[in-house]
């Protein structure tokens, strides 16, 4: 069974992105023949990027398990807040330490708003991103606005029907990406 990796990127408190990736983690597996983990990018204790993985002489076990976990993966769904109209630094310091490592990786993008302006040019940078790497980008444009109203802090919709209806397209192509056997 194919296996899909949840980048939820937020660091902040009372962050609003991480709703969504516990969504995720519930709608994939129930909806797809698929296997499932978050890596809560708060949960890790990641240094400011000095240098890439591959080029670190002793990297954090924190850092050896994401790495790990990151590579293991037919998939990635990044989760990613607006903040001041692009992504966060956590989610750029991640991206930062790996390289060959993104290469032929299929990853789909959400964008997750405060407001009710979808983050569709911070999916387009994070997209944009992630192709000069060389990773398999889901072209499909994912985004979640008025998140504090539409999910609750465990991941659960408010309206279901229509926050699944919005996933499916950006997980589709993902899967497509993923290929089956």
């Amino acid at each position: 069974m194919k296996h899909i990796a949840i980048i939820s990127s937020s660091v902040r408190d009372g962050r609003l992105s991480h709703r969504v990736a516990l969504f995720l983690e519930q709608f994939i597996p129930a909806n797809y023949p698929l296997t499932v983990e978050v890596l809560d990018l708060k949960e890790y204790n990641f240094p400011l990027f000095n240098e890439r993985f591959a080029f670190q002489k002793s990297p954090s076990s924190e850092l050896v398990d994401f790495t790990e976990r990151f590579k293991k993966a037919d998939g990635l769904v990044i989760v990613s807040p607006v903040y001041n109209a692009d992504f966060p630094a956590a989610l750029k310091n991640v991206i930062d330490l790996y390289y060959k490592e993104w290469v032929h990786k299929p990853v789909g993008v959400v964008s997750v708003t405060s407001g009710m302006t979808p983050g569709i040019a911070t999916v387009q940078r994070v997209q944009t991103l992630l192709l000069k790497l060389g990773a398999l980008v889901a072209p499909v444009v994912y985004t979640v606005v008025n998140a504090a109203k539409e999910f609750e802090e465990s991941g659960i919709p408010v309206n279901k029907e229509q926050s699944e209806k919005l996933a499916k397209p950006m997980i589709n192509e993902l899967i497509g990406l993923i290929g089956k056997d």
